[in-house]
């Protein structure tokens, strides 16, 4: 399935901006919520690789057990669940955009330039992620 092209309109309200990213299960979008002043957002589009009727709806089924989750999940760092839709045979769920390097980027800089975490670093992150795993643990 093509991306969709930057400037589509979702739902009446979401306008694609770019992609951010792409996998195995999906695709994710900058997109300006004009419901909300134009605030940014993500829009995750779920691609499952389901090729059987019964595959797909079981894929149809986890996609939305993972919006139940996030929806459930209240954690200032996890970006916030918005919304989940289904538009022209496609699966999206919408959350909060946390401006910045992902956790790659940050990996692959360091790569291109020969660099390492410090164990410092290391720890320092550890501890910036434990409170999360708790919480959603």
């Amino acid at each position: 399935m093509q991306p969709l092209s930057d400037g589509t309109v979702l739902q009446h309200r979401y306008h694609l901006q770019n992609v951010l990213g792409q996998g195995g299960f999906g695709r994710t979008y900058l997109a300006q919520d004009r419901g909300r002043f134009d605030e940014s957002c993500v829009i995750k589009e779920f691609m499952p690789n389901a090729s059987s009727p019964y595959a797909l709806e079981k894929s149809r089924e986890l996609f939305q057990r993972e919006a139940q989750i996030l929806y459930q999940i209240k954690h200032p760092q996890v970006p916030q669940f918005r919304a989940v839709f289904e538009e022209a045979d496609r699966l999206f769920l919408v959350q909060d955009y946390i401006e910045g390097q992902t956790c790659r980027e940050v990996l692959d800089q360091r790569k291109r330039t020969g660099q390492f975490f410090t164990e410092s670093e290391v720890v320092s992150l550890m501890h910036q992620l434990t409170p999360v795993l708790r919480h959603i643990h």
